[in-house]
């Protein structure tokens, strides 16, 4: 028994025929006084034993047919076998093991079974042979681990093994790494008399290199590789085809041409289906949510996040780290809707499991999603402490441009709302200088120059505000991003009213409500706070017989459930207060919202009876407010409160 125990204590995870290989090859398997080697009915028979007598076993099944050693015990044990056998009989030992795994398609612990026995030529015919079934797998951190353990003379001198570090490098961000292995496959190549397995190499390499140009900037010539990359890449390589697949949809998506992008992550879908490629199938799912989502239909996006998270649970503990995509896809969508709890559930879940995923732009983004989540949660700390996460990795790492600008947008908002211009402002006059060669706006870049106008206002430079606004309006619109149009038109909505021109805003905040409404948006009306706040009760004002009243006073509600903290400093970022506010510093008690929106319909001349027809509540109920805005005012009819109100400033 102390024997099976000694020898076993190598195992992070045992099971009886592996025990047979340990003990029953060679007379080191023969137990003491009994020349009978261990068979599988004996090691099964000794682990019933052990689990019995409750010997520090733990299964790690209902079937008891895996088990491990308590860690406390296994240490014990480790320690004790370092002092009973020699060092070569230790590496005996794992090299059994590491036959034992490869055997049974366990590749990943033969790999840390041959490292222990200091085998490296071992442990690299292992990744060589099996590095894109593990890649597809899920399993790039652990690759990353071993390839990271060999020696750099050791992998130079093996092509296959510099084009596979190249690509771990390049899922990591390391992209100078990177570029180092390329080379050296590159070099391998040039010395290489041409056959098939050499244009396996420049399909392969084609893939990498399509990946790192992408992450440099050149989008058009990293579509242009992965599209040599498949035309290189013989079809029985499933893995690999299928990487390619997702790889020239994201080029396709992020150069902004969404036709071709669809229909690349459509094909990577119905091919990786057929062949189990569960990485490539999850990861098309939630490029093409993210996509969906862009154009404004965030209904379909969820259903694609929901499909996604059906394949990856389906295949189980191998591939969790990309299950992070999918609870990341969710978050935005919940937190897009206001729905903040079921988002942080999901952020933090996948914040759990992105580092088994290990890309580094979808850290990045999970980064910025959960600064968001956490901002609009009233958790001010939470939401900077993310934003430095995400801050440091597109610092530190190559990104794809739309990682780099999406954590840019938060952070640039996130200063912003706590009033803290100068930054920004610098921000803004270095996206100016990056852009101002371009002939025209490239999707690519349209998150920054949507966030521009944010500081713009910030700085009361209303016309550039407007002038952009008007410009991003037409790229959104004719190209069918309804998402960003959203956006675009609130935002232009706020500049046109603090131009003076509220005809004008109602009109672009009614087109904005009007894209809005089908799909249910909140957030990205209620993170603009007070000036739209106050806006969007005027237009409700003067809206009577619209179809979008209802929508319009729900978002007006969800305004009101913001916590204090969430809202941003908007009194800042516009540089002045807006109608419909109610300044602290002139009441002792401030009109709540719903008050404001009596006082602008009182305002207008409209009879108790009016009021409470627009708003859909009892003529009662108007009279209620309207007594409590004349106790708050100090006022004792309408025409005084009308008055007190201009004065205030709370009315134009």
């Amino acid at each position: 028994i102390q024997r099976f125990l000694l020898y076993t204590s190598i195992l992070r995870r045992i099971t009886a025929p592996m025990c047979d290989a340990l003990l029953a090859d060679g007379e080191e398997a023969k137990t003491e006084g009994n020349d009978r080697p261990f068979i599988t009915d004996r090691s099964t028979s000794i682990l019933e034993y052990l689990d019995r007598a409750n010997l520090f076993l733990v299964p790690l099944d209902d079937e008891h047919i895996w088990y491990r050693y308590h860690h406390l015990f296994a240490d014990l044990l480790s320690a004790r076998l370092q002092q009973t056998l020699k060092i070569q009989d230790i590496a005996v030992l794992h090299t059994r093991a590491a036959q034992w795994y490869q055997h049974n398609g366990l590749t990943l612990e033969a790999i840390h079974h041959a490292s222990l026995a200091s085998n490296n030529e071992w442990v690299e015919q292992l990744i060589e042979q099996n590095y894109m079934e593990m890649f597809h797998r899920g399993e790039a951190s652990a690759i990353r681990l071993w390839t990271g353990q060999l020696s750099k003379e050791l992998i130079y001198r093996r092509p296959w093994l510099c084009i596979y570090e190249a690509q771990s490098h390049a899922l990591f961000g390391q992209l100078d790494e990177a570029d180092v292995m390329i080379a050296k496959a590159e070099k391998h190549l040039r010395l290489t008399n041409p056959d098939a397995d050499t244009k396996s190499m420049l399909g392969h390499l084609a893939y990498v290199k399509s990946r790192v140009t992408g992450m440099r900037g050149d989008l058009q010539r990293a579509i242009e590789l992965s599209l040599t990359a498949r035309e290189n890449t013989p079809a029985s390589n499933h893995a690999l085809q299928a990487g390619i697949g997702v790889m020239l949809g994201v080029g396709y998506f992020l150069n902004g041409d969404f036709d071709n992008a669809i229909q690349a992550f459509n094909e990577t879908i119905r091919s990786s289906v057929a062949t189990n490629a569960i990485n490539a199938i999850v990861a098309s799912y939630c490029h093409l949510a993210r996509l969906y989502a862009i154009q404004g239909q965030l209904n379909k996006s969820y259903e694609l996040y929901q499909e996604a998270g059906k394949f990856a649970h389906k295949a189980g503990d191998r591939n969790r780290g990309v299950m992070s995509l999918v609870d990341m896809g969710i978050a935005n969508v919940s937190y897009e809707i206001n729905d903040l709890d079921n988002a942080f559930v999901h952020i933090k879940h996948c914040l759990e499991l992105i580092p088994l995923w290990g890309n580094a732009d979808d850290i990045v983004m999970a980064y910025t999603t959960c600064a968001r989540i956490q901002q609009a949660q009233g958790n001010q700390a939470g939401a900077e402490e993310a934003m430095e996460k995400g801050m440091h990795l597109i610092q530190t790492r190559g990104v794809f441009s739309a990682a780099r600008d999406a954590v840019m947008s938060a952070q640039v908002k996130l200063w912003l709302a706590q009033g803290d211009l100068q930054p920004a402002a610098q921000w803004a006059r270095s996206q100016e200088e990056r852009l101002i060669t371009d002939n025209g706006f490239k999707f690519e870049n349209e998150l920054t120059y949507i966030t521009l106008p944010r500081v713009y206002l910030a700085q009361k430079k209303l016309d550039e505000s407007i002038r952009l606004l008007t410009r991003l309006e037409e790229g959104a619109e004719s190209n069918g991003r309804t998402g960003r149009l959203i956006e675009i038109l609130i935002l232009k909505a706020l500049t046109l009213q603090l131009l003076g021109k509220t005809a004008q805003a109602f009109v672009a905040l009614g087109e904005s409500l009007l894209h809005a409404e089908p799909e249910g948006y909140i957030r990205i009306f209620v993170n603009e706070g007070q000036p739209l706040q106050s806006l969007l009760a005027q237009w409700l004002a003067q809206a009577s017989d619209s179809p979008l009243l209802e929508y319009a006073g729900e978002l007006v509600s969800e305004f009101e459930n913001e916590p204090k903290m969430a809202r941003p400093e908007q009194e800042k970022v516009t540089g002045g207060s807006g109608p419909l506010t109610s300044p602290k510093q002139d009441l002792v008690e401030p009109l709540s919202q719903r008050e404001l929106e009596v006082l602008y319909l009182i305002a207008l001349g409209k009879t108790n009876q009016e009021i409470a027809r627009q708003l859909i509540v009892a003529p009662g109920t108007i009279k209620a407010h309207a007594a409590s805005i004349y106790r708050k005012l100090n006022v004792s009819n309408r025409t005084e409160a009308v008055a007190c109100a201009r004065l205030l400033g709370i009315l134009l």
